[in-house]
């Protein structure tokens, strides 16, 4: 396991490669720590490490401020979502890493958004959104 180096502490954009670990993990967790599902986070969960550079208010708990996702839930009404076929839940909560990828790929995406297909400057929801919601 990777520790923190003791050097001055700056936040660079960890979603490109090569990755800077550090800006979000206080040491890269093991095989063993993954599976535990403790990331080493710097802040308390996944989506007050991801607030540390994004804004706060885009996504919190039921705030969906017109197009947002509330996150940090872990209470849904069952008659219109179902937990997801195929996204993460860390611990039973919806998180940022939800619906969002912590690295970018090379594949053409839309805000490092999980599911979703891009054409052109159309953004297709349909696979993120039915993996969680009934009849949307």
């Amino acid at each position: 396991m990777l520790a923190r180096p003791q050097t001055a502490f700056s936040i660079i954009d960890p979603h490109k490669k090569p990755e800077n670990c550090f800006s979000c993990h206080i040491s890269i967790p093991d095989d063993g720590a993954l599976a535990a599902g403790n990331y080493m986070l710097l802040k308390k969960s996944i989506d007050d490490t991801c607030h540390t550079c994004h804004e706060y208010d885009c996504c919190r708990a039921f705030s969906l401020r017109g197009h947002n996702h509330p996150s940090n839930v872990d209470q849904w009404d069952r008659e219109k979502f179902r937990e997801p076929k195929t996204l993460p839940l860390y611990k039973g909560l919806i998180t940022c890493s939800t619906c969002h990828l912590h690295l970018k790929t090379e594949e053409p995406g839309y805000r490092m958004v999980r599911l979703v297909s891009v054409d052109l400057d159309k953004v297709d929801w349909t696979r993120l959104c039915l993996d969680c919601h009934i009849g949307y």
